[in-house]
């Protein structure tokens, strides 16, 4: 019996033994798949490109201070609301019923069993009764207006509480769509070596040679290669225009210095006792000065505007004003041509009177000297095409080609009929004109025809008054 009940324990020992070991093996298995798909979940949330990884977290916490700002908002609007109303009842009954209004009045609501039985007392200090009225039907109005209030910020709130992360998380996209190329620019592969011979390239590059760019064939410096050849292409502009510029201002000092002296050595020579050749020669010599001097106050001008140091006084004048002092000028100061002067309407512009008086100056000074004496400018100011200012000088002179309308706010461009002859003119003055138009935000319209003349038309934004 012994032995039987010894052996009944042993097997029962090995039956727990296997059910302990399956258990402690299906715990482990729990454990390891709970961790293979950690692992597998951490996994794909690495491999998730970036773009795809949604904000809602980020979505969520704004939407809820949002329904947070939105609830104290609503319940703060609806105590101020509430005591309007109830300010504005005591007050106007009081006014009413009483005559006037005092603080030292005692009120008192009372009802029994209904709200819409209530009756609001009033009573002064020694307790005698001013006045008593049924409360109930502006109660009853107060509580319905109060729940179709509460019912439509209650709407809004769910509203804002289903829909307001969506639409917190697509105004969030582009910030995401930010941080997700950011993302991948970081994970690209970084080459110095790339970078290196984009170095050697911008080392060795030469002024000479500035016009070929830097081509070094790479697309992944295909961007920064556009920018860089951009930016020598402005620069080599900009450089050739600065050269051609101090090219032709010191070509244009040259030649009246030139004169100057030619006639100094002539005076020394034969000048002194000579009285003839004086009187030409302190003549020349004072036209090539004053020659000079326009000369170099027009460079400062542009040069003042190229750095904008030349200031504007902006103020709203009428066009019309302005162009009949400039006409009325011409008529006293040039006396070989006839000008005439129409106006189609009133129109005011936003500008300098005074920039605005010598771009027409210099437009009508430029038509002068290419018409020929008893020729006719007409200057016109009115309404153009679409309704905006405009002002307008037409002259009968020998026109331009269309290259030299192409040309002809370069500054010292002059056509070559034009600088073989004796006009006095420096190359400048419709450069200046253009510069004083474009700062007033307006632009040219030139129509020329050769051996019949040109009009430009000067369009100026409108006023918004106007």
């Amino acid at each position: 019996m012994k032995k039987m009940n010894s052996d009944q324990t042993k097997k029962s020992d090995k039956k727990s033994e296997k059910k302990s070991d399956k258990k402690t093996d299906k715990e482990s298995d729990k454990k390891s798949d709970k961790k293979d798909s950690g692992q597998r979940r951490s996994t794909e949330l690495k491999n998730k490109p970036f773009d795809t990884v949604r904000v809602t977290s980020i979505a969520r916490k704004i939407n809820l201070n949002n329904m947070a700002r939105t609830f104290f908002s609503y319940a703060g609007m609806d105590i101020a609301v509430f005591l309007l109303l109830a300010g504005v009842f005591v007050v106007g009954m009081d006014l009413q019923m009483a005559g006037d209004f005092s603080f030292s009045y005692i009120r008192e609501i009372s009802f029994h069993t209904d709200l819409w039985n209530m009756v609001y007392t009033v009573t002064d200090n020694g307790g005698q009764m001013l006045y008593q009225v049924p409360a109930g039907i502006w109660i009853g109005l107060l509580r319905a207006g109060g729940i179709v209030l509460l019912a439509f910020q209650g709407l809004d709130l769910i509203t804002l509480a289903v829909s307001g992360t969506a639409q917190v998380r697509r105004q969030l996209r582009p910030l995401n769509q930010i941080a997700a190329r950011a993302q991948q620019l970081s994970e690209m592969a970084f080459d110095e070596t790339k970078y290196h011979n984009l170095e050697d390239a911008i080392s060795n590059l030469k002024v000479d040679a500035m016009e070929n760019g830097i081509h070094m064939h790479d697309k992944d410096l295909q961007g920064i290669e556009t920018a860089l050849n951009g930016l020598l292409e402005r620069i080599r502009a900009s450089y050739k225009q600065q050269s051609q510029f101090v090219s032709d201002a010191s070509h244009e000092l040259r030649t009246p210095i030139a004169v100057i002296q030619g006639y100094v050595n002539m005076l020394d020579r034969w000048g002194k006792e000579d009285a003839a050749i004086l009187e030409e020669s302190i003549e020349a010599i004072k036209n090539e000065a004053n020659h000079m001097q326009k000369l170099v106050e027009q460079l400062l001008f542009l040069a003042r505007g190229d750095s904008n140091r030349q200031s504007l006084d902006m103020r709203e004048h009428e066009l019309n004003s302005i162009m009949r002092e400039v006409y009325e000028e011409s008529l006293m100061i040039d006396e070989k041509h006839r000008y005439r002067f129409e106006e189609a309407g009133n129109v005011r512009v936003y500008g300098d009177s005074d920039m605005l008086k010598q771009s027409a100056r210099i437009l009508i000074d430029n038509a002068a000297k290419y018409t020929k004496q008893g020729g006719e400018i007409l200057i016109r100011v009115g309404a153009w095409k679409d309704g905006s200012p405009f002002y307008g000088i037409q002259d009968s002179g020998i026109g331009m080609s269309e290259q030299d309308v192409v040309h002809a706010f370069d500054r010292f461009y002059r056509a070559d009929f034009v600088r073989n002859s004796r006009t006095g003119g420096t190359g400048l003055g419709l450069s200046i004109a253009k510069w004083i138009i474009d700062r007033h935000q307006g632009y040219y319209d030139i129509v020329s025809r050769e051996g019949l003349g040109t009009r430009f038309s000067v369009v100026f934004p409108k006023v918004l008054d106007q």
